[in-house]
């Protein structure tokens, strides 16, 4: 009898172990889950981290008007994917540019790309600027209104960022692999920084790091200021 009960016992209690079992694989199968989305986390995190873009070369400043003391009319940044990054699209809806100095900070100057259809690239700030207009706006057709019209600079209504292309593989606003693309700064009258200002430009991607440019405005004796 007490042989029979024991199996009976035996008997009953398979079924609270067949739970058990299940109920902890189910918790593990759920740890492991969550680890692996952690670790999937972490990994998408520090790939944002390492910076999609980077400085491609020196930065330049231009002070084309004479002042006293002489000032910085815009300042440009060269720019590439860092080694291993994707393509960064840099449409105005999905990029900011913030930019911040001694006495000014503005949250986004990012005005957006000087390119269109038929022009991919320009050789230089000036003959992008032949195509933006005092107001900021990019316009290759315009005749009058312009920051430079081929002689005369006249500096911008606002302080407005621009990005464009010196190396363009791909005519369009995403700065593909091989391309060089420039941040161009252009100052309004009131915010040019002098030497010793300090000048931050902080660009701002969608889903990436923030690519942080600080310099101090060396002294200025030339048309072409060398800011490293």
């Amino acid at each position: 009898r007490r042989g029979i009960l024991g199996i009976e016992s035996a008997i009953v209690m398979i079924p609270f172990v067949v739970v058990a079992a299940a109920l902890a694989f189910v918790v593990l199968n759920a740890g492991f889950g969550t680890t692996q989305k952690s670790k999937t986390t972490i990994s998408e995190g520090l790939a944002s981290a390492t910076g999609a873009v980077e400085v491609a070369g020196i930065v330049t400043g231009n002070n084309r008007v004479s002042d006293n003391p002489e000032r910085i009319e815009f300042y440009s940044i060269p720019i590439k994917l860092a080694s291993g990054a994707n393509a960064v699209n840099l449409q105005k809806e999905l990029t900011a540019i913030r930019y911040f100095s001694n006495t000014i900070a503005y949250d986004n100057i990012y005005v957006g790309t000087a390119r269109n259809n038929t022009i991919a690239s320009y050789s230089d700030e000036l003959s992008m600027l032949n195509d933006v207009k005092t107001d900021c706006t990019y316009d290759p057709d315009a005749t009058s209104g312009l920051i430079y019209n081929g002689s005369t600079f006249t500096p911008p209504t606002k302080t407005c960022a621009i990005i464009w292309w010196s190396n363009s593989v791909i005519n369009n606003d995403i700065l593909d692999g091989g391309e060089v693309a420039v941040l161009t700064i252009v100052y309004k009258t009131a915010d040019k920084p002098a030497q010793l200002d300090k000048i931050t430009a902080e660009l701002v991607l969608a889903g990436a790091s923030v690519l942080t440019v600080e310099r101090v405005v060396p002294t200025i004796t030339t048309t072409v200021v060398n800011m490293g």
